[in-house]
């Protein structure tokens, strides 16, 4: 598959940024993220109407401008570890042309091509001294005249929640449904949570990998959890005694448990004896009010869940119970406390997000989704998107990383394993019972 970039622009805010937004203040939980762009990519289908791309591109870039007056900071760039400059230097937009038909790609998805599609590397960790753009788009016009937009956002300020905002008020405004916007609220995150000086803290977290290698030979794959099979597993997990198990808990509790398994090898080593997952929960859904909900900013938490023991007899429905127990710890009182008690920063916060609660070397795992935020609704004019992509293969990536993508059919998890631990995992038949790997993009559904 051949790329050819078109064009490369700087999109900028269609208004002047006011003066007394000029300076924009991240929150308390901004400042402990690495400085990286994480990707998404939405792939739409040809309609029969499908207008001339040049006039689609103008329409992208026309709304574009206009969402960026509304999401202000998008513009700027960083200026220290406490604000951007909200200059209104823009935003990167790149056009693309790729030389095969949208069905090729998907059929099954070409993983190894997939990163083609975004206008930068992603997750890739970046110079803090660096002034970086907070978005980055690439169009990509397919033969076919299907149209994949791939994004970069920085996780200076965007969580998948607030990538999820900006996506709404750009279509949006592209398809004239402005009475649909959602009005972000840019100071309320760091009103709630001030950034503090916490770089103790953050050196800490930050080297929280410092002893998992970086590995070349990781790869990424896709597996679907039907809305069926993910109700046999509720079904299973309330027989066992939990009253409301939910789709994540019973589908990353598995996925994690066949994870191990196919580990299980290295996990003999006795200074690697336990495994911890980190669950990235959302601080908005974990708070008593509804002041949060279109707040903008990393308002994220690590769940920090400790297994030991797991192996293939291992029930999942207790790994469930765990869970559910330690996800529910992470709540309204928690959040209080860091919110009016700065020394406490310092304590129970700093334990749990350096992991000091575990033993030496621990095998880490990662887990978070991007479910419920309304991805799949996007709609820039031409209809809901077909499918919604997170990355590729990248050269250099962290292994045992989850991320669960919310689909029409059920979940798509997509799984960052070493090459031999995803043989593993593959060879697991328990595990394929349930997980149906690289299910082809269904092209003839009526409803988008």
């Amino acid at each position: 598959m051949e790329r050819n970039v078109k064009s490369i622009e700087i999109i900028k805010p269609s208004a002047p940024t006011s003066s007394e937004h000029k300076i924009y203040k991240l929150c308390l939980f901004d400042g402990f993220q690495q400085n990286t762009y994480f990707p998404l990519i939405i792939f739409y289908h040809k309609t029969n109407d499908m207008e001339a791309f040049s006039n689609v591109s103008r329409r992208l870039k026309n709304s574009l401008s206009e969402a960026l007056t509304i999401f202000y900071p998008l513009g700027g760039r960083r200026s220290d570890i406490f604000s951007i400059d909200c200059k209104d230097e823009g935003a990167i937009y790149m056009e693309a042309s790729i030389n095969m038909e949208m069905s090729e790609f998907l059929s099954p998805p070409k993983l190894e091509l997939m990163n083609k599609l975004l206008p930068c590397e992603p997750n890739k960790t970046q110079p803090y001294n660096e002034v970086l753009p907070q978005i980055l788009v690439q169009v990509n016009h397919f033969n076919c005249g299907g149209i994949a937009i791939g994004l970069c956002n920085l996780h200076t300020i965007l969580d998948a929640h607030s990538c999820s905002l900006f996506l709404k008020t750009w279509s949006s405004i592209c398809n004239g449904s402005r009475n649909e916007i959602c009005e972000p609220n840019f100071s309320i995150a760091s009103s709630y949570f001030p950034l503090r000086n916490t770089i103790g803290v953050r050196s800490d977290v930050l080297n929280v990998n410092k002893g998992v290698e970086i590995k070349v030979e990781c790869s990424i794959r896709r597996f679907l959890f039907d809305n069926k099979l993910i109700n046999e597993m509720k079904k299973i997990s309330k027989n066992d005694g939990i009253i409301k198990p939910t789709s994540y808990k019973v589908v990353s509790s598995f996925i994690c448990k066949h994870m191990i398994v196919a580990c299980i090898k290295d996990l003999c080593d006795e200074s690697k004896k336990q495994v911890v997952n980190l669950h990235v929960v959302d601080i908005r859904r974990r708070m008593g009010e509804n002041v949060l909900q279109n707040s903008i900013g990393n308002l994220i938490w690590p769940a920090t869940v400790v297994y030991d023991n797991v192996n293939k007899n291992t029930n999942t429905s207790d790994m469930v119970k765990i869970l559910e127990e330690e996800i529910g710890n992470v709540n309204e009182e928690l959040f209080l406390k860091v919110k009016n008690d700065p020394s406490f920063l310092w304590s129970d916060v700093r334990a749990e997000l350096t992991l000091e609660k575990v033993g030496k070397n621990p095998i880490l795992f990662v887990f978070t989704s991007w479910g419920n935020m309304g991805f799949k609704e996007i709609d820039f004019g031409w209809g809901k998107p077909l499918w919604i992509a997170q990355r590729g293969v990248t050269k250099e990536a962290i292994p045992n990383q989850v991320v669960l993508m919310e689909t029409y059919e059920g979940i798509e998890a997509w799984v960052t394993m070493a090459e031999n631990h995803l043989d593993g995992l593959e060879n697991n038949i328990e595990f394929l019972k349930f997980a149906l790997h690289n299910p082809n993009i269904n092209f003839n559904r009526s409803d988008i």
